[in-house]
C-alpha cells in the first residue's frame, strides 16, 4: 500500500467516503440498458479492480483479495 494514504479518523468517514466514490459507478450501471451492457460493464469493472489490487497490494495481496472474496 502507499505510505502516503491518510487514515480515516472515524469509522463513519469511511462509510461516507465509500458512498461518495461509489456513487459514479451507481451512475453508470444505471445507464446499462441491457444484460449485454451489464456484463460488459462488469467486465471492465473488474479487470481495473484488478489492476487496481495490483497497484497498490502487489500480485499476491490481489491473488488474496479474490481469493478471500470466493
Amino acid at each position: 500500500m502507499s505510505d502516503n494514504i491518510i487514515p480515516f479518523k472515524k469509522p463513519v468517514d469511511v462509510k461516507t467516503r465509500m458512498g461518495e466514490l461509489m456513487t459514479p459507478i451507481d451512475k453508470q450501471i444505471q445507464r446499462c440498458n441491457s444484460r449485454e451492457d451489464m456484463l460488459m460493464l462488469s467486465c471492465a469493472m473488474l479487470q481495473r479492480v484488478r489492476e487496481m489490487f495490483d497497484a497498490t497490494l502487489g500480485e499476491e495481496g490481489r491473488k488474496t483479495m479474490f481469493k478471500d472474496l470466493v
